[in-house]
This record gives structure tokens, C-alpha cells and sequence, in this order.
């Protein structure tokens, strides 16, 4: 069976922090997420109620597709920089 992933948040990366990345929810497992990155790489991972209650403010585009190409580009270069810096750091690629 296919999880389903619902948009939810473009959560920004600040210094020592995840890169920035889009948070998609499963809509079976309340606090399951997918985080995906600049490059449409992803994880998993699990989110907060407080994050749950808060994250209605969000002014971004839901697919990295959609983004400012600069935005797009600079992200890039600040994901290969976290990856390098943080060598366990291991992501998976979209299949679709």
C-alpha cells in the first residue's frame, strides 16, 4: 500500500541546523513526515504536536519545482556543504 504525503511547511535551515527542507505529513500516521530536500532527496522523520499547531504561517511553495531558481540554487550549495560537513548524513532519492 501507498503512503500518502500531504504538504505542510518549508521549514528554513539556520546555522548547524537541517538544511532547509519541505515537510509533508502522512495522512495515516498523525506525526509521521517526509522531509525533502533542495536537491528532492528525503527522510524521514517524526514532527511535534507544537509543530503540528503552528506551522499554518508558511509563505513557501509546496515542490522545490515551484521555488525562486536563486533560492533553489543557494539551497543546493548549502545542502552539499551540510553533507560534507556531516558525513552520517544520508538521504534517499525520489523515485517519482
Amino acid at each position: 500500500m501507498v503512503d500518502l504525503y500531504e504538504y505542510r511547511y518549508t521549514k528554513l535551515g539556520v546555522f548547524g541546523s537541517l538544511p532547509t527542507h519541505k515537510i509533508f505529513l502522512n495522512a495515516k500516521a498523525r506525526n509521521t513526515a517526509k522531509f525533502v530536500f533542495s536537491d528532492n532527496t528525503f527522510i524521514y522523520g517524526v514532527v511535534s504536536d507544537w509543530f503540528l499547531k503552528n506551522s499554518d504561517f508558511d509563505t513557501r511553495k509546496s515542490t522545490w519545482t515551484e521555488e525562486n531558481k536563486a533560492f533553489l540554487d543557494t539551497e543546493k550549495r548549502l545542502l552539499t556543504a551540510y553533507r560534507a560537513l556531516h558525513p552520517l548524513f544520508k538521504t534517499e532519492a525520489n523515485t517519482n
